[in-house]
This record gives structure tokens, sequence and C-alpha cells, in this order.
């Protein structure tokens, strides 16, 4: 009898888990938020969009292509970090949803229809790779709306109107307190070249030694002419740096071609007059040519990251030249970069002085500004990125509170089944598949 009442006991259980969507067996749902369901595809949009991220950025910092699962990422093996960070933003995902719907906020129709032409052309595109993951169309267009709304709810908060809005006074002040002002011009500096054996020849090392004595001493010489010369004045050394690279390039880009044409016409000159035109002119010139134009991308970089004028304006730029970074931001491994160590240099200067820096990768000259004699201006053309920079730790706090008064129970066995390493099976399969038929 005993044994007759484990058996119906056994059946009646395995019914139960067959019949409820809520069941043992079912991974279609990768957690509950009170008697609603988060479809496990969102989990796994969540997962892969950012198994994505860290591997361009493994490639881009580090040259990784593969072993991806042996790299760590904050700390952690690379398939926990994803699955705790898959985890964490569909919760998050959840709870946006729910503060969304509490203060009756809806998006409009204009942001209704981007969201629904952006899945129009991701479908078209990459629709079969994402089942084949098992996303469908529904879970990302649930993403694509609940970040959306997270971008609705920031503004609902710390927009112009919003409950907490941040003041014209207040942005300013946070730019005082944290930004920095500054121009620079660098020289590049020359790294020996290395034989097959992966080390510096001593000719090599020689040449390298000399061209940086060469930009060392033009730095200097660019350094002179800025002393006395104000912060809104140094323009006019840039200005004459970059037509001294201009002249530079011209010149060793003649020079060049006539070495190339003398070499070709004495085809009867000795051994020994060969090697001198062709490669000990001619590599000198390259080395000085590559420290120039290193430099020269420096000094002009700033006008892509800065500017704040219509680029089809006939006005010039007056800051096309200068850069205005958050060093008060950082944390002490950012400080610890090659530019970061550029800012701490800077934070400690005075105003309009020129000062001469020097680290692995060049010879700089720079110079501080005055953050007060712009801060009103930037803060009013860059209000949206400021706010965000200003109250994105504070949002986080709130949203990590709404998540944690959240009835969330997570269904472990889906998220037992969509490891990352699934994923990215799934993604390999899916285009090696693709690229060979």
């Amino acid at each position: 009898m005993a044994k007759a009442k484990k058996i119906t006991a056994a059946l009646t259980a395995a019914l139960l888990c067959t019949a409820s969507l809520t069941s043992c067996s079912d991974t279609s749902y990768v957690m509950t938020v009170g008697d609603s369901k988060i479809n496990a595809g969102i989990y796994i949009y969540n997962e892969l969009t950012e198994m994505s991220y860290q591997m361009t950025m493994m490639y881009y910092q580090k040259g990784i292509k593969k072993d991806y699962f042996d790299q760590k990422v904050d700390g952690k093996a690379f398939d926990e970090y994803l699955s705790d960070y898959a985890l964490t933003a569909t919760k998050e995902y959840a709870a946006v949803v729910d503060k969304f719907n509490e203060l009756g906020l809806t998006l409009s129709d204009e942001d209704i229809k981007s969201i629904n032409d952006s899945i129009s052309s991701t479908w078209d595109s990459q629709g079969e790779f994402y089942e084949s993951e098992g996303i469908s169309k529904e879970s990302v267009k649930l993403a694509l709306k609940g970040s959306k709304m997270r971008e609705e709810l920031f503004d609902h908060y710390y927009a112009e109107g919003g409950e907490e809005a941040v003041s014209d006074d207040e942005m300013v002040k946070y730019l005082d307190d944290n930004y920095l002002r500054y121009k620079s011009i660098s020289f590049a500096k020359t790294k020996a070249s290395t034989d097959s054996s992966s080390s510096a020849t001593d000719s090599s090392t020689d040449s390298a030694a000399a061209a940086n004595e060469e930009a060392k001493a033009k730095r200097d010489e660019f350094l002179e002419k800025a002393q006395g010369v104000s912060f809104d004045d140094f323009d006019s050394i840039i200005d004459e740096y970059n037509d001294y690279v201009a002249s530079k390039k011209a010149s060793d880009s003649s020079s060049a071609t006539d070495s190339d044409s003398s070499a070709a016409d004495s085809s009867t000159a000795s051994d020994d007059t060969s090697s001198v035109s062709d490669i000990d002119t001619s590599s000198t010139a390259s080395d000085d040519t590559s420290s120039v134009s290193d430099s020269t991308a420096d000094s002009s970089s700033a006008a892509d990251s800065d500017s704040s004028t219509d680029s089809s304006s006939s006005e010039p730029d007056p800051y096309a030249n200068e850069k205005m970074m958050n060093y008060g931001a950082m944390d002490d491994s950012q400080k610890d970069t090659a530019n970061g160590k550029i800012l701490k240099e800077v934070s400690g200067m005075s105003t309009d002085v020129a000062t001469a820096y020097e680290d692995d990768n060049a010879y700089y000259i720079l110079i501080k500004g005055d953050i007060k004699g712009r801060d009103t201006e930037y803060a009013k053309d860059n209000h949206e990125d400021l706010l965000k920079e200003m109250k994105s730790d504070e949002f986080q706090k709130k949203l990590t509170g709404w998540v944690e008064k959240l009835d969330i129970k997570v269904n472990n066995k889906a998220i037992k089944r969509y490891t990352p390493k699934v994923v990215y099976d799934k993604q390999t399969e899916y285009y090696s598949k693709n690229n060979n038929s």
C-alpha cells in the first residue's frame, strides 16, 4: 500500500510538472515578479548583448580574439560575470516596468514608432540569429521598451521640471568641482624597431634615441615660444605647430621621392652609396614623419570630443583646440592610465602657464585654462550628458531599491539552461554555418 501511494504521488507530481506553466521543466521564463513572468528571451538578450560588448573590449584593449572564457571581468570569471550581469539587468528591467506603470508614465507614439522601426531593421538582418539563440521578436521589443522606460524614469526625476530636477547653478558647480580644461601639443616618441627575436638592435636603438632627442628639442623650442602666452592665445602656438607639421611632411615626402628617383637613375652606383641614400636618409625621414603625424592627431582631437558648434556652421569653433575632462569622476585605476596621469599633471598646474610633460609615449606641452571661463556655456551645451554624469549613481541606487521591493522568484532551471557558454556556442555555430553556406 505504501509503495502504491509513493507511485501515485510521483505520478501526480509529474502531471503537475507537465501541466503547470510555472512547473519544474518550464524554461520559457527566467523569473516571476508577483503573478507576472519575464521571458527567458529578455535574459538571453541581456547576456548576449553584454557578451558582445565585453568581447569587443577584450579585442581592442588587449588584442584577445579567442579563449574569452579564460578571461576575467571585474575580478570574476567571464561566464560568472555574464550570468550575474544578465540576471541583474533582467531584474532591473522588471523594476523599471513596475515603477514606470506605478507612476502612470507612458511612452510617446514617436518612441513606439522608433522602437518598432528598430525592431524591423534588426529582424531583417539578425532575426534568424536571435531566434537560433531562443530570443523572440517580442522579447527584443520588450527589452528595447524597457531601455526607453528607464530613460524616461531618469528624466522624470532629474530633467527640467522633474521631481528632483538639477538646477543650472548645481550643474555649473559640478563642472567647477570636477572638470579640467586644457590644451596640449605632443611630439610622439620613436620606439626602437626589433629583429625576429623581438630584441632591439643597436642601430635601431641609436636611431630611436636620436629621433627622440630631436622631438624633445622641437618640443622645447615650442615651449619657449609659449612662455607668457595665455590659455586663449595658445591657439596661435598650435597654429604655428600645425604649420610646422605640414611643412615637415611636405619636406619628408619630397626627400623620399628624390631619394627613390636618385636610386632609380643611378643604377651603376656602388652598394655603399645606395645604402646611404635609400636606407639611412629614408628611414630617418620615416621616423620623423611618424612622430609629427601622431602629435598632430593629438592636438586636434579635442575638436571631435568637445566641439559644441554645429559642424555645418560657417563660424569657426572657438574651442576646437581644447579639452574638457571630468577628472573628479575618475577612479584610481583610471587615474593610473596614461591619460589619467596627464590629467593629474594638469590638475596641479597653474592656469595660463605652458608646462612641459613627458611619458612613455610622447613629449608634451600642456596649458591649463580656467574652468570658470567656460562653465556656464558648457553646461548649457552639454546639459543631457552632464545630467547623466551627475545623477547616474543616484538613479542606480533608486533602481536597486525598487528591485529589492519586488517579489522576484528566479527560475534557476532557466538560468542553468541558458549559460553564457551555451549562448556563445550557439552564436559560433550559427555564424560558422552561415558563413560557409
